[in-house]
């Protein structure tokens, strides 16, 4: 798997990641390939989330990071604080204010800053709620995510997080069953995977756990609709982490047509 090229990142990014279904995953596979190939590379949030366990963690405040994290060689997560009694996880810490994250992609001390910029409380879908998501304006990429095994499921919060916005969205109503034009209009709509996406940053929608030949083809349909409907995006990218699936999907080649919801 090359993620990085996938994506279109050169030796410089910070990189936003927004959703749900996959986020974290794809900021480890971003760490590998980040190290592998001799960049340093950071791991961060504008939110909160529970500590990456491949990564050393450097707690620090928001006047103290440049000290703490010029003893600490990189790959390195970075936080501000332990979150007590987290929810969903064995343990959580509260990431920065996008001004930290803003200084912190901009001062050099890391190549590629993988940010996770929002939250999903484990589902596979979403829209993002008041004040979400919180990107940094010095994000060179924003990448919305969206797991495929959300669609042909019921739009409910076993699924989806804030199902009734993705309702406002799509035109579809809670309980309805998601289909694949659902998950594309999020993905790239303006009040979806495109919110607060600085205007200068390449988006690319990302469909994640494509795992099987199906869900691949249903991944595409997803694509397909979420590149016809804007100029924004270039490409998406269908990705399986299981089954090391990592398909660039070219805007160009894109042709908006019947889809097998």
């Amino acid at each position: 798997m090359d993620l990085a090229a996938a994506l279109g990142l050169g030796s410089s990014a910070a990189v936003a990641f927004v959703g749900a279904g996959g986020k974290k995953t794809a900021m480890g596979q971003l760490t590998v390939e980040g190290t592998d190939q001799g960049y340093d590379v950071g791991y961060t949030t504008t939110t909160a989330m529970p500590p990456p366990p491949d990564l050393p963690l450097t707690l620090t405040g928001p006047d103290e990071w440049r000290a703490d994290l010029e003893t600490h060689d990189p790959p390195v997560a970075v936080a501000r604080e332990e979150v007590a009694d987290p929810a969903r996880a064995d343990r959580k810490v509260r990431g920065f204010e996008a001004s930290v994250v803003e200084q912190l992609s901009e001062v050099g001390l890391f190549d590629w800053l993988l940010i996770k910029a929002d939250g999903a409380r484990k589902r596979e879908f979403k829209s993002p709620g008041d004040g979400e998501p919180v990107v940094p304006s010095t994000a060179s990429h924003v990448v919305p995510v969206a797991s495929v095994t959300a669609v042909g499921e019921a739009l409910t919060s076993d699924v989806v997080h804030r199902p009734k916005l993705v309702a406002d969205i799509t035109g579809l109503r809670v309980g309805d069953t998601i289909t694949a034009t659902a998950v594309g209009t999020v993905l790239t709509h303006p009040d979806g995977g495109l919110r607060n996406a600085p205007a200068e940053a390449s988006v690319i929608p990302l469909v994640n756990k494509a795992d099987a030949e199906t869900q691949q083809h249903t991944a595409r349909d997803v694509l397909t609709h979420a590149l016809s409907q804007t100029e924004r995006c270039s490409r998406g990218v269908i990705t399986s982490f299981k089954s090391d699936v990592c398909e660039v999907v070219s805007a160009a080649d894109v042709q908006e047509g019947p889809t097998d919801d």
